[in-house]
């Protein structure tokens, strides 16, 4: 009985030891102020276009007919990019190939789910070798 009289008093103490307090000297504050993330215009665009595809891919679902997309296809060839280096040969090849296949889409109704998929892959592609973050939702556009 004692021991456990003993143990009680013991952490009683240790609950109670104070704490050290801290100065607001040690807080560190910043002087400049928060910069909120700016999408850059191409980045704004892929956005509007993933939102899109999202409707789209509802629609083939739904067995409907794609007829219209909404947004503007020539962008991809002048919208600002976040990196202007990721602008070359190679991209803009991706991105006419990207076009025809949305033209395509457009255009035929038979083969509409084959078709999809194939810009949402090219996006993938083009992702894989320019900017690798949206790949994991882009790939949930993919009409299994």
């Amino acid at each position: 009985m004692r021991k456990l009289l003993y143990l009680v008093f013991l952490s009683g103490l240790i609950a109670c030891k104070d704490k050290p307090e801290v100065k607001k000297e040690d807080v560190t504050q910043r002087d400049e102020p928060f910069q909120l993330y700016q999408m850059s215009e191409m980045a704004a665009f892929m956005e509007n276009m993933y939102v899109d595809h999202q409707r789209i891919k509802g629609e083939i679902m739904a067995g409907k007919k794609v007829d219209t997309l909404h947004y503007d296809l020539s962008k991809l060839f002048y919208a600002r990019m976040t990196d202007s280096t990721d602008r070359d040969a190679e991209y803009e090849s991706m991105a006419k190939l990207y076009v025809e296949y949305e033209e395509q889409l457009v255009g035929d109704s038979l083969q509409q789910k084959e078709t999809f998929n194939k810009a949402i892959n090219m996006c993938i592609s083009c992702h894989q070798k320019k900017c690798t973050g949206p790949i994991p939702r882009i790939k949930k556009l993919l009409i299994r």
